[in-house]
Order: C-alpha cells, then structure tokens, then sequence
C-alpha cells in the first residue's frame, strides 16, 4: 500500500505551517527588562547584608613563590590580583 504524494504534501505543509505559527508566537512574547533587573540587583540599596570581608592575597602569592613555584604559574595570579586592585581602586573613587 502506497501514500498519495497529495498526502505527504499537506501533511508536510501543516508541519511547515505549525512550525511557523509556534515560532510566530514566541517571536511576539515579551522579553524581561534585564538592564531593570540588574540595576535592581547592584544598587546599594539591595544590599541588606554586612560587606564581604577581603582576604589579602600577599601572603598567598609569597607562600606560591616559597614553594617554588615557577614564575610562570604566578604571573597570571599576579596579573589578575593587579587588576583586582585596579578595578577596586576605581570603585573607591565612584
């Protein structure tokens, strides 16, 4: 027993078509404001609890160096901690 191409046709066209309606109706959804919600989120006014308690990272980097430590392997943990310093410095200033 064979299918009649005609079927297979429509059968693909309302697959096209349903597929098409549902991507329709999820271009039309309408998306979070996510600038609101992130505003939201680091404003000082969001945050109730004490400030996070900052572990100086000195002593972590000489105990790296004293064990031997190639340069190499600290140099990205330096890099990282200076821009650390960088990025705080101008937080400060804000």
């Amino acid at each position: 027993m064979t299918r009649d191409p005609r079927s297979s046709f429509r059968a693909a066209l309302a697959r096209t078509c349903l597929g098409l309606c549902g991507l329709g109706l999820v271009a039309c959804a309408p998306l979070p404001d996510i600038a609101k919600a992130t505003a939201a989120r680091t404003s000082p006014d969001s945050f109730t609890g004490p400030a996070p308690v900052l572990v100086p990272i000195d002593g972590i980097l000489a105990q790296a160096d004293a064990l031997g430590t190639g340069a190499g392997s600290v140099a990205p943990v330096t890099a990282r901690a200076d821009r650390l310093r960088a990025r705080a410095d101008r937080l400060r200033r804000d």
